[in-house]
């Protein structure tokens, strides 16, 4: 640390800054390769030179399901609930339209469920099955959506359905969708691609925030949650609108849970999916690259866990669930790679067949969080699923290299950028000429801000809605520092907590849903406090062996789980997990 320290005291700030800037400028390029293609597409359109959107065929038109999950807690919720049903019944899809609305903790407001069921009883006709699907005790997000997808297919055993729909739908609650959404992302999910014949695995909507959420004339310009809402919603044109394209050099591997759509039996597929995963063991990897053929998923005949599928981050999830799976002889396939050499082709394969399809005219209009903690507390939890998911995915992504190398590939990307960015700002102090580096930061925010207003600008062409989206260009002076405490800063904090402190808890799920998961965190802090607590009891009490589980994370005779407490607030637990002593009491 003394010699970094003595090297940025003294090395010239324009050269160093220079040693950054040129690798920086490159992953930005890579970062960005998309938006080069958007705009070529762009000029595309204005001359003429790509189809119009044609609509479903009866044959392409196939039964969707549309699964809403969501907490129902006061009418208020109810009456937002019939609006989202609404937005979809509305949508004028021209086929059979499935629609569940799977309320999480529904006995905490039985009589609320039992309204919107008597609302969605009047509302079926030959064409819409508006159904209700409850999950008594609150599980998450994940499992509300399983048990939607479970009452759709208890409705087809029981006659009300003439078939399971083929396409699934997930939405929120909060979202209002644009015109013909629901039949654009299907014609993506059901049409092969013109080059390469094959069919994408999940299809990703274009997120917006209401023009009324982020825009309310000159005076509503001026408070902190007209600015909040006016910076999230110029991100998303650029963050979403553009980069969901998965035209760049490095595909995406993530997709909005907003609304997306996918097969129905790769859902379906996803918690037994997910056991499969938390199955393989180093040893089968070890075997793997001595030529034994890996695990098979076809075979495997462990129970599911859909308590894996809920928590941070349950839409990325499913994006990587797809991204792992391919077409074989016209069905799904699941399987890992049969060798190393498979898994190379399979990534280089990835790099041309785009699992991830997107229409940037499938348009879903949502609401934002407008407070400076709730908006900060969400940004913690997006930008740390994807570690709480490698977490969960377990060896499969040293299996699945179209996986895994694009996630890691994409995670270091992203450290790298907010890295190089950090250093250039907290490090010109140290430096032997602080008015130059201060110089070249000021000209980066500068080159920024460009770069910004173009990706911003190049949204609204592609939306075809100037008019409807020039108060976002008014976002743009403080878009730099919105994106450093909005973005960089949850990242470092959200990855602080959850690699060195005690973990990070968003109250997205519950804590018993997150242990059923299986999978735990690093959380540094947790573990060795834990040590330390089991250390003590074992010189005071001699009832606690030695044994791996001092470090580890899942529940023991001696310790709870690593979840336990953080929303349980009746349990007597400990900061560490250690449940409470004996009292002088020995115990087996």
């Amino acid at each position: 640390m003394d010699s970094l320290l003595w090297t940025i005291a003294n090395v010239d700030g324009v050269g160093l800054l220079g040693a950054l800037w040129r690798p920086f400028l490159i992953s930005m390029a890579l970062y960005f390769s998309g938006y080069f293609v958007v705009w070529f597409s762009m000029l595309a359109r204005v001359a003429h030179l790509t189809p119009a959107f044609r609509g479903l065929s009866p044959e392409e038109a196939v039964d969707i399901l549309v699964v809403i999950p969501t907490l129902l807690r006061a009418p208020g919720d109810l009456d937002d609930l019939r609006d989202a049903a609404s937005t979809v019944v509305g949508n004028r899809y021209p086929g059979r339209v499935v629609l569940v609305l799977a309320i999480d903790g529904s006995a905490d407001q039985a009589a609320l469920v039992d309204e919107l069921e008597r609302w969605a009883d009047a509302r079926r006709d030959d064409r819409t099955t508006i159904l209700v699907a409850r999950q008594p005790q609150r599980a998450g997000k994940g499992v509300a959506v399983a048990v939607g997808a479970a009452r759709a297919r208890q409705a087809f055993r029981d006659g009300l359905l003439p078939r399971m729909p083929p396409v699934f739908f997930n939405m929120d609650a909060d979202g209002v969708l644009g015109p013909r959404t629901l039949e654009r992302m299907v014609a993506k999910l059901v049409r092969k691609g013109r080059v390469t014949r094959q069919r994408p695995m999940i299809v990703a909507s274009n997120v917006l925030v209401r023009r009324e959420h982020y825009w309310s004339g000159a005076l509503g310009f001026f408070t902190m949650r007209g600015q909040l809402a006016l910076q999230v919603a110029r991100e998303y044109m650029t963050s979403i609108s553009i980069a969901r394209n998965n035209r760049g050099i490095l595909p995406i591997t993530g997709v909005s849970g907003a609304l997306y759509a996918t097969w129905t039996e790769l859902h379906e597929e996803a918690g037994r999916h997910a056991a499969f995963m938390h199955s393989l063991r180093f040893r089968d990897l070890a075997a793997w690259w001595l030529g034994a053929p890996p695990p098979s998923f076809a075979r495997f005949d462990g129970a599911p866990n859909v308590a894996a599928t809920a928590g941070p981050g349950d839409d990325t999830w499913m994006a990587w669930v797809a991204t792992s799976a391919r077409w074989r002889d016209g069905k799904l396939d699941l399987e890992l790679p049969r060798s190393p050499l498979h898994a190379l082709g399979r990534l280089l394969r990835s790099f041309v067949v785009r699992r991830i399809a997107y229409d940037p005219l499938a348009r879903v209009y949502t609401a934002t969080p407008t407070t400076v903690r709730a908006l900060f507390k969400q940004r913690v939890r997006w930008n740390t699923s994807r570690a709480w998911l490698l977490s969960r995915f377990g060896r499969m992504p040293w299996f699945a290299w179209d996986l895994g190398a694009l996630v890691m590939f994409d995670v270091a990307l992203t450290l790298w950028l907010h890295g190089v960015i950090l250093v250039a700002l907290f490090a010109w102090p140290f430096a032997s000429r602080p008015a130059t580096w201060l110089g070249m930061l000021v000209l980066g925010y500068l080159v920024t801000l460009v770069l910004r207003a173009v990706a911003t600008v190049l949204a609204m062409l592609q939306d075809h809605d100037v008019r409807g989206h020039w108060h976002k260009l008014l976002a743009l002076p403080l878009s730099g520092l919105y994106h450093f405490i909005f973005n960089i800063v949850p990242t470092v904090v959200g990855l602080t907590r959850e690699f060195l402190l005690f973990g990070v808890n968003t109250h997205f799920a519950p804590e018993q849903t997150l242990a059923a998961s299986h999978t735990g965190r690093p959380a540094l802090a947790y573990r060795l406090t834990r040590c330390a607590k089991l250390c003590w009891r074992a010189l005071r009490h001699g009832d606690v062996p030695p044994g791996w589980f001092w470090l580890g994370w899942h529940a023991t005779p001696w310790t709870a789980n690593g979840y336990a407490g953080w929303t349980d607030r009746a349990r007597k637990i400990g900061r560490g997990g250690v449940l409470p002593s004996p009292r002088g009491k020995r115990t087996s």
